[in-house]
């Protein structure tokens, strides 16, 4: 299964935090998922360090990055590469080359690519990839107590009053979402 991770890339981010999203990455890697993410750093980034450092590195990652290419991704946008096993580019000749443009573009595509998602504390950007992942009836895990979108996320989605497919969970623990998000992708 491709479980997309989301979450801060910027901003408030404490060790905390980061604990617990290498706790998110090695959640998924130990059942033997691909990790989707941004291509990012901040916290789907640091997902990405726990699950290679519990995979000893041979846990498959595919990065959504803004750019059109790798020199793109790391001189414009000065994103990592470290982790990322494979990566998906804007296409070459992307008209757009507003950086926020670029970013919402990668959104779309990470998480249309993931059969769940799941979202740590996070800001406007992982808000827009969780209404996404609900608009298209993702099955969505939210790390309960990590603050951010997953804070406000439940209230949000109750009143927008759209209905999705998705099922969302709500947990402290890494493990329990992603064998929450097993049960009902299966």
């Amino acid at each position: 299964m491709n479980i997309g991770i989301y979450g801060s890339a910027l901003g408030g981010i404490t060790a905390e935090l980061v604990d617990k999203a290498r706790e998110v990455g090695e959640a998924v890697v130990s059942r033997n998922h691909t990790i989707i993410m941004g291509a990012c750093p901040g916290l789907p980034y640091e997902a990405v360090l726990g699950a290679q450092k519990y995979a000893g590195g041979s846990a498959r990652v595919i990065g959504f990055s803004p750019g059109v290419n790798l020199e793109d991704h790391v001189k414009r946008f000065e994103f990592p590469t470290e982790g990322i096993t494979d990566f998906r580019f804007l296409p070459p000749n992307y008209s757009d080359v507003r950086k926020e443009v670029c970013l919402k573009t990668r959104n779309v595509s990470s998480v249309a690519e993931s059969d769940a998602a799941i979202f740590i504390s996070g800001r406007i950007g992982t808000l827009n990839e969780l209404t996404i992942a609900y608009d298209l009836g993702i099955n969505i895990g939210l790390v309960n107590g990590t603050g951010g979108v997953t804070g406000v996320a439940l209230y949000l989605i109750e009143k927008l009053c759209k209905l999705s497919r998705s099922n969302m969970f709500y947990d402290s623990s890494p493990e329990k979402l992603v064998s929450q998000l097993e049960a009902v992708s299966s």
